[in-house]
């Protein structure tokens, strides 16, 4: 009997993923447990496992293409056997070139199924998602028009954004008048050869997303200062080589740093807190992303309860979160529910900068690069001390500037006086 191949549902907040890659060709056999294909979330590529053994049959679905969970999007079957007459699965999101068409399904049954009604078609309560009911409430869309892709005709988020993206389209070419549709304002390009076109897809677009959301719905404040690590650098100069034959991992000033935020935090609750609707929710833990990145895209791994870790420990996770995050091994778990994140872009010689607030947390610390800096003089020498720019950048409705001049403050101090985070 054929087994069916479904885009999985790898954590709660999951509405739909990415195909990224299939491991198999059509036609291959595969075994069950073995990886399959790999899937995009919005927090990391997956490997996902066959749920059968067999042959690879009916592949319905495209690197690129973003499709609903549990959609089927494959077969394993028998050698010799039939596939099942299935409904027809489309991509909540094609891939750049456009939607497909029904020329580009698979010949044979599986293109064969009739098209997706509207969701409220047959007269009863829509079937759709949290998030797709509160978006098509704010773009005042009647839910039951929109056509759901997910399972039993459930209705997503990418279905409403489709939905609104055809009326504009129809807007546009009907010339009416109650409406003006702006273009989008499009940069004249140079009159030059294109090394290649990239289309703003997987990684990247969801990244861009969740920036633009960040940047236009919360109001961003940026507090800077430089803070004098002489005695850091001596801390880790004297801890580097014991923990280094303890633990394996090197010691770093991100790890400093993560222990400095994790000491300093809980004193200022409102940098460890998220704005949820008309409420404020301070968090007890830190958890602590410290974002780094990946083949040119950012993921953002968890160090959990944070304020509890001493150096050792977090060395230990950093590093283990690092080395797996380099290879793709994190799950999706460990890259959800930080709190506070901590993006050092020291290492590639960036002096300052200031950062987007990574929602729904309230608050991101910009590090930059330690730099030998003339700071006085000294019985007629010139003093040099290694001085870091940190930038505290807040959302503004829930932060106070006050409150995070406060913050940084304490946490200059602490990075000052090191020595009691050991």
């Amino acid at each position: 009997m054929a087994t069916e191949v479904i885009m999985p549902k790898v954590d709660m907040v999951m509405d739909a993923g990415t195909l990224v890659e299939w491991l198999k060709e059509e036609g291959e056999r595969v075994e069950k447990g073995e990886p399959l294909f790999i899937i995009l979330t919005d927090k990391a590529n997956i490997e996902v496992e066959s749920p059968a053994s067999g042959i690879l049959a009916g592949v319905r679905a495209q690197p690129g293409d973003e499709i609903s969970v549990t959609e089927v999007i494959a077969c394993i079957v028998e050698p010799g056997e039939s596939l099942p007459v299935v409904a027809e699965t489309r991509p909540v999101a094609a891939s750049p070139v456009g939607e497909p068409t029904g020329a580009q399904m698979p010949p044979g049954p599986l293109a064969a199924a009739p098209a997706a009604a509207p969701s409220g078609a047959g007269g009863g309560k829509v079937r759709a998602t949290p998030v797709a009911r509160r978006l098509a409430a704010e773009l005042g869309i009647d839910l039951p028009r929109v056509i759901g892709r997910g399972p039993r005709g459930r209705v997503h988020k990418a279905d409403v954004l489709a939905f609104a993206e055809r009326q504009e389209q129809k807007i546009a070419r009907s010339g009416a008048a109650a409406v003006t549709v702006a273009p989008v304002p499009r940069v004249p390009l140079p009159n030059a050869c294109r090394k290649e076109t990239v289309p703003l897809a997987g990684p990247r677009r969801i990244i861009a997303e969740r920036m633009v959301y960040s940047a236009f719905t919360a109001p961003h404040i940026n507090l800077s200062l430089r803070v004098d690590m002489s005695e850091a650098a001596r801390l880790r100069a004297r801890l580097l080589e014991p923990l280094l034959a303890k633990t394996g991992q090197r010691l770093s000033f991100t790890a400093i740093l993560a222990r400095a935020v994790a000491t300093v935090l809980p004193r200022h609750p409102y940098l460890n807190g998220s704005l949820d609707g008309e409420r404020v929710i301070l968090w007890d833990d830190v958890h602590l992303g410290i974002a780094m990145s990946v083949d040119d895209y950012l993921i953002v791994p968890v160090i959990r309860e944070a304020q509890n870790r001493n150096l050792e420990q977090i060395t230990v996770e950093l590093g283990d979160l690092t080395e797996r995050g380099r290879t793709r091994h994190l799950t999706p778990a460990e890259m959800a529910g930080s709190t506070f994140t901590i993006s050092n872009l020291g290492m590639f010689g960036i002096e300052s900068f200031t950062a987007i607030v990574n929602p729904p947390e309230s608050a991101i610390l910009a590090v930059g690069k330690i730099i030998d800096t003339p700071v006085g003089i000294v019985e007629g020498q010139v003093t040099v001390r290694p001085l870091m720019s940190l930038t505290i950048c807040v959302d503004h409705r829930v932060v106070d500037g006050a409150a995070a001049a406060r913050f940084l403050a304490d946490l200059k101090d602490t990075l000052e006086n090191p020595y009691l985070l050991i």
